[in-house]
């Protein structure tokens, strides 16, 4: 909303004539039985409220003819089930030192799942199992061991229908090689990731003049079309400074170290892959301009800063300037970027701070349509490195493309900013349901770990976003396990990945947060994993829309899809919410690839319109439901589709477990001792595929029968391992169309599927 801008400079924006507002010192705390003292506010003459701190209660606002009331309300409850959802990490016997977490459909069953990457620890899938309404996870398949495993983002690269995985490694804690993960599940019908990273050629950078890629300390990498080309590409960011956080001051504070460095301390650059669309991709950062900054980079975040349609960059670095690029796809056929950080600094505003910046997140705040940043730092260090903002995190406001404004007085969001140790995960996200995101801060630093700050939104829809500090409601240690072998470390902890999702299907959200220390450290930083439940006192509305792509125009995972959703409450008021899908987001963390939206009291969804990222709009007013899972497919000119989002045909399955080393990992169960894929295709003209795991090693024997129960063709006669997926194809060139019968036949079981083949 460009009234920022105004209000910036003259203190003031709404024209409420008076209000009344529960008001505490700064920083102090508070219980149920602090006194509540009403105070009017002439809010012409101000901006600022003081937030509550440490409440036991929310605010809800009533609002009568030229007042507004704050009353307080119910107070809602928070529960930790890492515990019960095996999700603290104690999976070999000890927590992890948790870094990444991305939550996608990995298997396409319906429930998301996480990999979690863990520095110095295993590094793994962890697959959600769902029965008789409870929910809990097991690992699946362990991708890395030992490694520096920092960040990691899912999408669909190789437009097949499931989701990938890149892994990026090093960050703060030395060089090592990236990895991309294919998800072979539309391959084989089972859920298995294979390392690719040697074909895909994303290992590293390669030097000028050298044939070899170089290990790189590379801390998170982030998902978008950036050419609209229908494949996403991958822009890794790199810390370029040599070494480890461990090896002291020199390597994290430049004025100890000048800004341009020796040569001999920097090592590699930011990275731009380009996806070919074979599988492959090429590093294109020098040709796309990305090249001109080498600074030491963490987080970053693609977003589109003028509404254009294409994908700009704010490259997000730790004690060093930001910078904000804008793609010039648009404007001159070409997807170059150019440096545009001092343009979209309106006076008194300077795009290059927060300086101790370490992640970023976008999301759009004020629900306006334009994207917004909020930058967190790390450090006190803003007065001294010229900063016109004081300590704190930024919380900037996009100026309808015009520039951004740093609003972080207004909202509270730092009150109060705790810098002695910094901030690495990070979130935001819709909690509550007043459409507001609301901000999730993750304390701590590799020498002991600080208390997390929650702030949640107490704005009604279209009104300035204003926060109030809930931090007590997460402020508490992690349940212990009776059954865990695990030492639980001292609270509070090192928090990093943190996720908004809905675990348990009931459509308001969950946090999930991974915690830990570096590698280099004993196993006193291995710390618990959380996954904090909210119990809100009043029902909220929602609805999740997946965007599914085409793979050709639009990319099946359809990453960078923009929502306008109109909804109605009973009372008749209309508000519109902005989300964007982002595949890559805050710290090293992603929440899925469906748009989980919270409506709050709205029973109405009067329109949504869905900006797919080659720029097709498609404005939808049917079936669109409320509480309710929808799926929406790009179909170009002939306008998208709205459906009920069902599981894919893989959702019986409980899928492959892949084990290495000697961690006592528990595989999953299987109904009736086997697992049988469905065939695909089905009908299918001259080949399909199907995939068989059984739970013991047993002979087992496939035949193909006619409707007669005559046998026309055997598929297999042998022995398959314990729980090891075998995938098979049937081959139908000289058959006759019709329908046939598939047998498997093993030692304690027997299994049919009906094929359907159609020249």
């Amino acid at each position: 909303m460009r009234y920022f801008a105004f209000a910036r400079a003259h203190r003031s924006c709404l024209c409420l004539p008076l209000s009344f507002v529960r008001r505490r010192a700064p920083g102090s705390g508070a219980s149920p039985a602090d006194p509540i003292v009403s105070i009017p506010i002439n809010l012409s003459a101000t901006m600022s409220r003081t937030a509550l701190l440490r409440s036991r209660t929310l605010s809800l606002f009533f609002l009568l003819p030229g007042l507004v009331f704050i009353l307080p309300a119910p107070a809602q409850t928070v529960q930790d089930l890492a515990v019960s959802a095996q999700f603290q990490g104690d999976y070999t016997g000890a927590f992890t030192r948790g870094r990444a977490l991305v939550a996608a459909d990995f298997d396409l069953d319906g429930d998301l799942d996480f990999f979690s990457g863990n520095p110095g620890d295993h590094s793994f899938i962890l697959r959600q199992d769902r029965r008789n309404g409870r929910f809990g996870f097991f690992v699946h398949q362990i991708l890395t061991v030992d490694e520096l495993s920092w960040g990691a983002a899912a999408a669909d690269y190789d437009n097949d229908g499931d989701y990938d995985l890149y892994v990026s490694c090093g960050a703060n804690e030395g060089e090592c090689y990236d990895h991309l993960f294919q998800n072979m599940l539309m391959e084989e019908g089972l859920l298995r990731f294979e390392d690719v990273t040697e074909t895909a050629g994303i290992k590293g950078p390669v030097p000028d003049g050298e044939t070899d890629p170089i290990p790189v300390a590379s801390a998170n990498g982030v998902w978008g079309d950036y050419d609209r080309d229908g494949d996403v590409d991958l822009f890794v960011s790199v810390n370029i400074w040599k070494g480890t956080i461990m090896d002291g001051p020199l390597s994290q504070h430049p004025e100890d170290r000048p800004l341009a460095g020796e040569v001999a301390d920097i090592l590699g650059r930011n990275v731009l892959w380009e996806n070919n669309g074979d599988g492959t991709f090429t590093d294109v950062t020098v040709a796309r301009g990305l090249h001109l900054t080498q600074r030491p980079t963490r987080h970053s975040t693609f977003l589109d800063i003028d509404n254009d349609g294409d994908l700009d960059l704010y490259e997000n670095n730790n004690t060093d300037l930001n910078v904000l690029w804008r793609n010039l796809l648009v404007e001159t056929g070409e997807p170059v970027f150019e440096d545009v950080t001092a343009a979209f600094s309106p006076p008194g505003e300077d795009l290059q701070f927060p300086y101790g910046s370490f992640v970023s997140c976008a999301a759009d705040f004020d629900n306006d349509g334009w994207e917004d940043i909020i930058a967190f730092v790390n450090n006190d260090r803003e007065t001294v490195n010229g900063s016109p903002y004081g300590s704190g995190h930024a919380y900037f406001l996009n100026q309808e493309g015009a520039g951004f404004v740093n609003v972080a007085d207004e909202v509270e969001i730092n009150n109060p900013h705790i810098p002695d140790l910094g901030v690495m995960g990070s979130m935001v996200g819709d909690l509550n349901g007043d459409a507001t995101p609301d901000v999730y801060i993750g304390n701590g630093g590799p020498s002991k770990g600080q208390f997390d700050q929650l702030f949640l939104s107490d704005n009604r829809p279209g009104m300035m976003p204003h926060y109030a500090n809930r931090s007590d409601l997460i402020d508490f240690p992690a349940p212990v396990n009776p059954r865990s072998r695990a030492d639980y470390p001292p609270y509070p902890y090192r928090t990093h990945g943190t996720n908004f999702v809905d675990i348990d299907g009931n459509g308001t959200l969950e946090i999930a947060v991974t915690n830990g220390g570096p590698a280099e450290l004993p196993d006193w930083v291995r710390e618990p994993n959380r996954l904090f439940k909210f119990t809100w006192p009043s029902p909220i509305n929602y609805v999740r829309i997946r965007p599914v792509g085409d793979g050709v125009h639009v990319s099946k995972d359809a990453v960078g899809t923009r929502l306008r959703l109109t909804v109605r409450s009973p009372r008749g008021d209309t508000w519109n919410i902005h989300r964007t899908l982002y595949a890559g987001q805050c710290f090293s963390a992603q929440n899925g690839f469906a748009l989980h939206v919270l409506i709050g009291p709205a029973t109405v969804i009067e329109e949504a319109q869905i900006t797919w990222p080659d720029g097709t709009v498609d404005t939808l007013t049917e079936g669109l439901t409320i509480n309710a899972d929808l799926v929406v497919t790009y179909a170009g000119t002939a306008g998208a589709r709205v459906a009920a989002d069902t599981p894919s045909p893989y959702s019986h399955l409980s899928a492959e477990a892949t084990f290495t080393g000697e961690a006592p990992l528990e595989a999953p169960s299987m109904a009736g001792g086997y697992e049988l894929s469905p065939l695909l295709p089905n009908p299918f003209a001259t080949r399909t595929s199907f995939a068989l795991r059984v739970a013991e090693t047993q002979h087992v024997r496939i035949d193909l029968f006619d409707l007669t129960g005559r046998r026309i063709q055997q598929v297999y006669d042998g022995t398959l391992e314990a729980f090891t997926a075998r995938a098979f194809d049937l081959a139908a060139t000289d058959l006759p169309s019709g329908v046939y019968l598939l047998r498997v036949t093993g030692e304690r079981f027997t299994a049919t599927r009906r094929a359907v083949l159609l020249h």
